[in-house]
């Protein structure tokens, strides 16, 4: 009896680490004492309890009844001890799969310590056993034994997590294993997702060119603070790089860049540890600075960091003069962050220092043209100005370079502000189309010119030809067809050259292919595009857009000397004389260089500043009464 009570709880153990899949060897050197002395125990109790039961059911004294219901005993022994081992092991997968889902429950883990999230979560599914983060895998404590995971590494920094238990708990199993291994896995694939959300956040939020922060990271840090830190003062303070245009078309756009990224390193070099720096326009930076405690602090720290942007930046053209104005407004007790945001909400990031369409569709700068710290809403002032018909529209002249005489008009549209300001003509048309004024803004213009070209040609009955650009939003309105139509039938001697951009080739293309066919049906409509040579849509243009004219970008004839740009305009220029009815205008002449340019390919109109300058109507009517369509002779001369 003594011998086979403990033979029989030992075969059961056996049985039991085979089915759990743990190695006898390593299951016996784990063994808990608490777990030997129960078993211990339970084997006492069957030496003392079988013989009870055996005098108890009077069996006599036949070998064989007796060998019968020991081993029946025996039996049962047995199956007790393995559905006990069997419960307790349901229960540690139950304590498994409760560690996981703790885990799991806990996705996304923080950016912070995140394996610190995941022990809590372990430890609070297990009992009689501690998980921790260790920093080596080969811990030897006496009295206690452990499991590890797979080295989870940050790139600084490798470590594991590890399970502990003494040698009075209850032994290892692979369910525990199982823990590790998976919370193990789903750690380090969270630090994979964590490490790649930060870079494409911080490649979102971050200036390519100066490594500054971007004008939406501005806002939103802004807005968060609103929120976060409503009783603390915050100072925002704007530096402007003054006449980086002037800087990009004397130097060009690479010498610009360099200048930018120059203030960009300066500002940074003195940024305090509670400010960061973002770029919010394009050529315009603000520092945020919260926590402020004193207002004159930030105004030295302003002064001291405009002094040191300001300092001549060498690039391989030389020594290149740099101008920064500064500005700084506060959050106060009465208005809180309202002033802060108002001020934001008018500086817009853009690509070149020019006004462009808002980024978030509301607002645009004035003062970088005007070097003023006022700012406005500039796109209630083009909706004000479309609504009440207050724009205006200069004419630049196109001029035969052989004959040397007035061919055609090119239209400028112009709006001001209260204060005379000027808007930028490619915001007006940009702005117009988002604000969904485009139509009404073309009606404007073309009313405009109806009524211009009718006092023209009072004076140059020959002059009959004016162009005005698109955006594509006209091209499918009714209104806009039914006006048109109506024009050619009331002023049949006008012509009319409808001028097409990048996003109207678009518009035109997937949109509106049987209203462009009727625009150009009409007797007294020309369709072309406008500034060639600078989008990849010219090509598919040509090809299925029944164009009647092109028009060269600026930026296309300044380059005239470079072979690809050269290579442009005498393939256009092909193209032309294959139809006789197509016609190519070169755009931004400035000197007899480029005159002698495009006669030299063979072309024939142009347009710039050069010939003449962009007037009004009643400048441009003067100069008829006195000059007539003629170019004088001295004129190019003087210019240049």
């Amino acid at each position: 009896m003594t011998v086979a009570v403990p033979i029989v709880r030992l075969i059961c153990d056996i049985v039991t680490f085979f089915f759990a899949q743990i190695p006898i060897r390593k299951a016996m050197h784990e063994y808990s004492l608490s777990h030997i002395l129960a078993m211990a125990l339970a084997d006492l109790l069957a030496i003392v309890w079988i013989p009870e039961i055996l005098e108890f059911a009077n069996i006599g004294s036949d070998t064989a009844t007796v060998l019968s219901v020991f081993m029946l005993a025996l039996i049962a022994y047995s199956l007790l001890l393995m559905t006990v081992d069997t419960m307790s092991r349901l229960a540690r997968s139950r304590s498994a799969l409760k560690c996981i889902a703790n885990v799991s429950d806990a996705l996304p883990l923080p950016n912070q310590v995140p394996e610190e999230t995941v022990v809590r979560r372990i430890n609070r599914g297990l009992t009689r056993m501690r998980c921790f983060v260790s920093d080596a895998n080969n811990l030897d404590k006496r009295g206690y034994s452990y499991r590890y995971s797979a080295p989870i590494s940050t790139g600084s920094r490798q470590y594991y997590l590890a399970m502990e238990r003494s040698i009075w708990n209850r032994p290892f199993t692979s369910t525990d294993e199982t823990i590790l291994l998976t919370c193990g896995e789903v750690l380090t694939e969270s630090l994979r997702v964590n490490k790649e959300v930060t870079l494409l956040r911080t490649e979102s939020e971050t200036d390519a060119l100066t490594g500054a922060l971007t004008y939406r990271a501005f806002i939103g840090h802004l807005k968060s603070l609103q929120t976060e830190n409503v009783h603390n003062l915050v100072a925002v303070v704007y530096f402007g790089v003054e006449h980086l245009r002037t800087v990009n078309e004397h130097y060009g756009r690479k010498i610009g860049n360099a200048v930018l990224r120059s203030v960009g390193m300066r500002l940074s070099q003195l940024l305090p540890d509670n400010a960061t720096l973002s770029r919010v326009n394009g050529a315009e930076f603000a520092m945020l600075v919260t926590d402020v405690t004193s207002t004159s602090d930030v105004e030295e720290l302003a002064a001291r960091m405009r002094n040191l942007a300001v300092m001549p930046v060498h690039t391989e053209e030389g020594e290149v003069s740099v101008d920064v104005s500064s500005s700084i407004s506060f959050s106060n007790a009465t208005d809180g962050f309202a002033v802060l945001l108002a001020d934001a909400s008018a500086h817009i990031y853009e690509s070149e220092s020019s006004n462009l369409p808002a980024v978030d569709g509301t607002t645009a700068t004035l003062a970088a043209q005007n070097g003023s710290d006022d700012y406005v809403n500039v796109s209630d002032v083009l909706r004000h100005a479309i609504e009440d018909n207050t724009i205006s529209v200069l004419y630049q002249p196109i001029f035969d370079v052989n004959t040397k005489r007035i061919t055609s008009l090119d239209t400028i549209v112009r709006v001001h502000d209260a204060k005379g300001r000027t808007l930028a003509p490619y915001f007006v048309t940009a702005e117009a189309h988002r604000l969904n004024m485009s139509v009404q803004l073309t009606l404007d213009v073309l009313e405009t010119c109806v009524k211009d070209m009718t006092a023209f040609r009072q004076v140059a009955p020959e002059l009959d030809i004016v162009d005005i650009c698109m955006n594509g939003s006209e091209l499918g309105a009714s209104i806009f067809h039914e006006r048109l139509e109506q024009l050619t039938h009331e002023q049949p001697q006008l012509r009319f050259g409808l001028q097409l951009g990048s996003h109207a080739i678009h518009v035109a293309h997937d949109e509106v292919d049987d209203e462009v066919a009727d625009l150009v049906a009409l007797p007294n409509v020309k369709l072309g595009l406008t500034n060639v040579g600078t989008t990849y849509s010219e090509v598919a243009a040509f090809a299925h857009l029944p164009l009647d004219f092109a028009r060269f970008d600026k930026t296309v004839v300044r380059d005239f000397r470079t072979p690809r740009a050269k290579q442009i305009m005498q393939r256009t220029l092909d193209i032309s004389r294959d139809n006789d009815a197509f016609h190519v205008v070169f755009d931004g002449v400035e000197t007899l260089d480029q005159v002698e340019f495009i006669r030299s390919i063979g072309g024939t109109l142009a347009e710039g500043t050069l010939l003449s300058n962009a007037m009004n109507a009643n400048e441009f009517l003067m100069r008829l009464e006195t000059m007539g369509t003629s170019l004088p002779e001295a004129a190019p001369r003087q210019a240049e």
